[in-house]
């Protein structure tokens, strides 16, 4: 990392640092560089460039009073956002357990979809055999029928025949 040194017109060295930000100077370097500069301008220009140094450098503070507000709002929100992310990262972690529970469920549902579906393949089975028994005693049902209209019409020939045979019979006798 770099480093950075500041010297003063005598050569001792007045400030020394790693440069933090890459080409930018922290604000101990860009005051201390101020510094080595004020005690210049004294030596080299004269009365008056040291009232209007310090002013600028009363401007320089109050600028970087600003700076500072800035950074400790932006530090305040940075932890808010902080603390709103964890929260936001709690609440994933729950949806996510909930989802896992969901799937679970979903796959349990699923297995007795799978059931129903081998029930109503057995019900779909038996309801063909009712059918083809159904069919069966249909068939049976009509031999009935014929058979019963046979018995009909053998019982209508025995009557027939026996109102011959009573009448062949002669008449009882009165008593």
């Amino acid at each position: 990392m770099p480093t950075r040194r500041l010297w003063d017109s005598g050569g001792a060295v007045l400030t020394e640092g790693d440069i933090t930000v890459s080409g930018m100077a922290t604000t101990e370097e860009r005051l201390g560089t101020l510094e080595v500069r004020v005690d210049n301008l004294e030596t080299w220009a004269g009365p008056g460039q040291a009232g209007a140094l310090a002013a600028g450098q009363a401007e320089i503070r109050a600028e970087l009073a600003k700076v500072r507000q800035t950074q400790d709002r932006h530090t305040r929100m940075l932890a808010d956002l902080t603390a709103d992310v964890s929260g936001l990262k709690t609440d994933v972690s729950r949806l996510n357990e909930d989802v896992a529970g969901l799937k679970q469920d979903v796959a349990g549902l699923k297995q007795n979809v799978a059931g129903l579906k081998q029930n109503v393949a057995g019900l779909k089975q038996d309801v063909a055999g009712l059918k083809q028994d159904v069919a069966g005693l249909k068939q049976n049902v009509a031999g009935l029928k014929q058979d019963v209209a046979g018995l009909k019409q053998d019982v209508a020939e025995l009557k027939e025949g026996l109102r011959e045979v009573l009448n062949r019979l002669p008449a009882a006798p009165d008593r």
